[in-house]
């Protein structure tokens, strides 16, 4: 049985990769765009004396401002990967992939699982390498250990592919995708604590924020290589992180449950 999830999860993931990155220009814009993005976040940051804000923001400073940055447009590139990728697979309803995937015996979930895993390390892994080169030569970076380095790659990866499962099973069956993309993209940015600390955010905002699982990835890699915390400091962190991690998959599951059961019921794909 988990042999046959499996199958399925790599067949989706190669075909995604087919059919979307067929061409250099794709790569090259995958590491052209972020890097400009970065680079205005950065130089919107440097002419302002970052010690004003160590009341709330300790262990930002002018020394580990690039690497504040980065960390978070790491955490950023695999959320928002996952945010565009489900943009696009709400056309599989369009094209009859859906309906095909229905009449076989093919898991709904290894199928949503398989997009979210090619298109997350297929649109990041150039920014990586350019984040890697960064981090030698500017900022100050605390090296934890591998096992905290692991327990932070982690929870970033694991909470990003949940958050593209459950946004591949949303767009899948929504009526209008734009409403969605456009609510759930930018503000995505803003309110996760990419280039603003969330500590300085009015009370309205941090609460916009913790909706976003984003927010949770960026705060416990800062935690890590910035602050240089200990495990003990962070597990009611990763308590929470694993506990929204497990709504989210638990929601897609519904979610592709209910859509297949309404689509049967009714011939209509578009659950809401």
């Amino acid at each position: 049985m988990y042999r046959f999830f499996w199958r399925v999860v790599k067949a989706e993931a190669l075909k995604k990769h087919r059919t979307t990155f067929h061409s250099k220009l794709v790569y090259f814009s995958m590491l052209i765009w972020p890097i400009l993005t970065f680079a205005v976040a950065y130089f919107t940051y440097k002419p302002f004396k970052l010690s004003a804000g160590a009341e709330k923001v300790g262990y930002l400073n002018d020394n580990n401002l690039v690497i504040f940055i980065l960390i978070g447009y790491i955490a950023h590139m695999f959320f928002h990967s996952l945010v565009q990728s489900a943009w696009g697979f709400s056309s599989e309803r369009f094209w009859g992939t859906l309906e095909l995937i229905y009449l076989s015996p093919a898991s709904r979930l290894a199928f949503v699982l398989g997009n979210a895993i090619s298109s997350l390390f297929e649109n990041v892994w150039l920014f990586i390498i350019f984040a890697i080169m960064m981090f030698q030569f500017y900022g100050e970076l605390y090296f934890p250990g591998i096992g905290l380095t692991v327990i932070g790659t982690i929870t970033l990866i694991i909470p990003a592919i949940a958050w593209g499962m459950f946004l591949n099973a949303l767009f899948l069956f929504s009526r209008d995708t734009r409403i969605l993309f456009t609510i759930l993209e930018e503000p995505m940015e803003l309110f996760g604590g990419v280039k603003l600390p969330v500590a300085i955010f009015p009370l309205w905002a941090k609460i916009i924020s913790y909706i976003f699982p984003l927010t949770y990835s960026i705060k416990i890699l800062r935690r890590i290589f910035l602050k240089g915390e200990e495990l003990v400091q962070l597990l009611p962190i990763l308590a929470l992180i694993s506990l929204v991690t497990l709504i989210m998959i638990i929601i897609t599951i519904l979610l592709l449950k209910s859509g297949e059961k309404y689509a049967k019921k009714t011939g209509n794909m578009a659950l809401f």
